[in-house]
Order: structure tokens, then sequence, then C-alpha cells
């Protein structure tokens, strides 16, 4: 049983705790140059270093992989190759054969950021660390802009110790990019001054590029932008067009993509993957049931009372709060996604809801350090801000463990790469059986990676099952073949030669 002595100290501590927070906030704040020239490059090798040290490089989904393969290709001056191998054994998720072409289906608006860094000799994996630096930059601005200059530093703090942020901006993931898109489209749209045109202009470019990045999430998330560009002190009609003409370019680009790939300026190249998981059979239950792991995953990958303080201020807050729709952007987002039959795949939370994860985080940090001091909060601000330092105390460990379970998993799907390398494989075919891993599985067809041209001294492909297996050996004349399985029971793969008469 607690005594009024230990209650006291309790709210002593948390007091201090609340007033060290904003202070700390409004030096940062003060000293944002120092910050950018020192904290920018600490995060970013912070960021590097799990990109290296716990996902080791490696596209750690096949939707990264076919990012990453898809910006080769546009690097190379190309949006699609000449089909090489045979379809049944080199297959990949999520890369399409047609017409004698191989080409990915994913957005082209990533791929092409990208193949642009490619191009000017910036490794591919440093890309999204720099763009996660940029994105605490503009939660922090963006704060500043629609609350005040504290709220845009402890909100970037937020975001920044989640774990959700760091393994995403750590990937290889559309999700960094298209996010830092759509908050710099808020924090122009958010200007006191709206009038010249290149603000509008500039609203609609940004946008544009993250549609062209994520279809979905870029005009979901649009809407609020536009909407709080629209606000009193601006020609609606005029800014509206201006908006428009800014995205015109991506629309166009779009266009001429999808007429090169499918044929028709209207066909997107995601269609077939995706049309068919939109209210799908059993829409109501299955849409609960991965709303449901969405905001699990949040629970897991965030400061966990971050979600259930959301959802209190969103019902009490007031409305001139809410910053017009940005406050209600998480809910919109959910409401969308409920209708989609598709959990994400690989992820580090919930993805699919990661753009708009620090709108939610800027809304609620204006709710809980609204005022100078803790003792000028509510009861339930001080029992809120409690459970936040508790929430972001656990946030280091909480990264720790994450951090051992995704390494496990890389190093699992890995594995026949590195047993082919550790075998000193030359002129090789190896086909992959069934899953590899016992962490997460993955499915053979999202590791079944190669070159374009299968000219690789070592290339992978599907394993077409006992009986069948010499087939692909003697259509790719002069390469030994060989089986790599996984065998679930010892927790490791063996590779074996595959003998054919």
């Amino acid at each position: 049983m607690s005594t009024p002595t230990s209650r006291a100290s309790s709210v002593g501590l948390l007091a201090g705790a609340y007033a060290a927070s904003v202070a700390w906030a409004d030096w940062l704040h003060v000293h944002r140059r120092v910050v950018a020239v020192v904290g920018g490059p600490l995060v970013l090798v912070a960021l590097a270093a799990v990109h290296h040290g716990v996902l080791l490089g490696f596209p750690n989904s096949g939707d990264e992989y076919v990012y990453l393969y898809q910006a080769r290709m546009f690097a190379g001056g190309e949006v699609s190759h000449a089909a090489a191998g045979a379809a049944d054994v080199f297959r990949f998720n999520y890369i399409a054969r047609e017409a004698g072409r191989v080409f990915g289906t994913f957005p082209p608006g990533w791929p092409l950021a990208l193949a642009l860094a490619l191009t000017a000799g910036v490794p591919a994996g440093l890309v999204n660390p720099a763009l996660g630096v940029l994105t605490l930059a503009l939660v922090w601005a963006l704060g500043a802009r629609l609350y005040t200059p504290r709220i845009g530093v402890i909100a970037a703090a937020l975001v920044g110790v989640s774990p959700f942020f760091v393994f995403t901006a750590a990937s290889f993931f559309s999700h960094t990019f298209c996010g830092a898109l759509l908050l710099a489209a808020a924090w122009v749209a958010a200007r006191d001054d709206r009038r010249p045109a290149w603000v509008a202009l500039a609203v609609g470019a940004l946008v544009g590029w993250a549609v062209l990045a994520r279809y979905l999430t870029g005009v979901v998330v649009a809407v609020p932008i536009v909407w709080w560009l629209l606000r009193p002190g601006v020609p609606r009609l005029r800014t509206l067009l201006l908006v428009a003409l800014g995205g015109l370019p991506w629309v166009g680009l779009l266009m001429a993509y999808n007429l090169t790939l499918s044929g028709s300026p209207w066909h997107l190249t995601t269609t077939p993957l995706t049309v068919s998981r939109w209210f799908a059979d059993g829409v109501l239950l299955r849409g609960a049931d991965i709303l449901a792991s969405h905001l699990v995953r949040h629970l897991l990958w965030t400061p966990p009372v971050l979600l259930v303080a959301y959802g209190l201020y969103l019902g009490v807050a007031a409305r001139a709060e809410r910053r017009g729709l940005f406050a209600w952007l998480p809910v919109l987002m959910a409401a969308v996604l409920y209708f989609y039959m598709e959990r994400g795949g690989n992820q580090y939370g919930a993805r699919f809801h990661c753009e708009v994860f620090p709108f939610a985080v800027l809304f609620v940090t204006a709710q809980i350090f609204g005022g100078d001091t803790l003792a000028a909060a509510s009861r339930r601000d001080r029992r809120v801000f409690a459970a936040l330092a508790v929430s972001v105390a656990l946030m280091p460990v909480a990264l720790a463990v994450h951090a051992g379970i995704e390494r496990r998993v890389v190093r699992e799907r890995m594995d026949p790469f590195t047993m082919a390398a550790a075998a000193g494989l030359h002129d090789a075919l190896v086909l992959i059986s069934g899953r590899v891993g016992s962490a997460r599985s993955m499915a053979a067809f999202d590791l079944t990676r190669n070159d374009f041209d299968l000219r690789a001294d070592v290339i992978y492909g599907l394993d077409p099952g006992p009986g069948a297996r010499c087939a692909p050996a003697a259509r790719v004349a002069g390469r030994a073949a060989y089986l790599y399985v996984w065998r679930a029971a010892a927790a490791r793969g063996a590779l074996e030669p595959v003998i054919c008469p």
C-alpha cells in the first residue's frame, strides 16, 4: 500500500520529468541549428547501424527486393527487361512476365527516387536512413507550425524512439519516402501566408510524388493536407487548380508508365495484385481481424500509451485542437483499410499506417504538453503523461527485443545465399524448396533473387519437386544443380547436389 510520502515522491518525480521535458524541448528549439549539425548525423549513423547491423543490408521482404529491382532497371534507363529463363523456375513474387518482358509491378515513385540516388552514387541502403533524419526534422517543423515549437520537438522525439520508425527507416520499404513527402506537403500547407502560387504548386508536386510512391496512402493523406491548405485566407478555386497543376507532371508520368507496361494509360501495373483483395469474401469479419492485428502491432512497436491516448483525446479534444482533418488521419486510414484484405506481410509495426503515425503523435503530444507545468494539467493529462513516461522508458528494451528477433529472421532468409557462398559454388543453379526459416518463414518465390540476365555465378530458382529437378538443370547448360531445403527440425538449411543422368 502506498503511503502519502511515497505518493508525494511519485508526484514530485513526475512533475520533475515533465518540467525537464518541457525545458529540454525549449532549449533544443532555441539551438536547433546545433541540433541539425550534430543530431542529424548521429541519427543517420544510428539508422544506418540498424540497417547494416540488424537487417544486415538485406531486402527482408519480396517488396523491398522488387523496389531495388525496379530501381536498378530505372537507373539503367529501362522500365522492363527481356525475360530470361523459364517462368516456372525463375518466377518471383511481384515481378510480372508479359509478352517476353519482366518488370516490377509496384508503383514507380519510390524506385524512381532510389534510381536517382544510385545514379548519383548514393548507396541504396543509405537513402531511407537519410529520409528518416528528414522525417524527424519535418515532424518538428510541422508541429511548430500546427501547434508550438515545443510540441514539434517532443513529437519528433516520440517518433524517433519508436522501433516502428527506426526499423522502417532502416529498411528498403517505400513508407519513409512517401511519409516524408506528405509531411513536407503538410508543412507547406500549414504556412500562414498561402497566397503565393508556389505554395499550392509545391503541395501538388509533393502529394503527386507521394501518390506515385504509394497510391492509396498518397490519396488518403492528401485529403487532410489539401483541406488544411484551403482554410480561410486563400481563394479556394484558384488554390485547387494550382494544386492540380503541381501534380499534373506526375499524372503524366504515371500514364506514360502504365501505357508502356500494360498498354493502357489507365491500367495500373498493381491491378492484378490488389483489386481482388478489396471487399473479398467475409470482409466484415476479416476486416475486423486485420484491424485488430494492426492495433496489436502499434502497441508492440511504439510507446503503447500513444494509441490509447490518441483514442482518448480524439473524443474529448476541442475541435480547433484537431487542426482540420489531421487528427482524424489514423481513423480515416483504418476505415479505408478495413475493406482491404491484406495484413502487410513482413513489417516492423503496422506498416500500412506508417505515414499517418506522425500525425497521431503530433495530436497526442499537443494534448499532453500544452502547459508549462504538470500541476497546471488535469488529472487525466497527468495520468496520461505518467503512462507515457513509462512507455518511453520501455522503448530501449522493445528495440533490443525486436532487433534480436529481426536479425534472426534476416539470417535465416539469407541462408540459401550464405550456404552457396560458403560452399564456394560456381556456375551453379540452386533450386529452393518450400519455405525458408523458422522464426518467420518465407516462401521460395520471395527468394529467387537473380540478375536481369541470369548470368551471375550462382542463380536461384524454384524447386519443381522430386522427379522434375533435372529439367531446370538441362535448361541452363553448363551449370551444376543443387537443392536447398530448410530443415525445420534442425532450424538450419541443407544444400545438396542434384544428381541427373
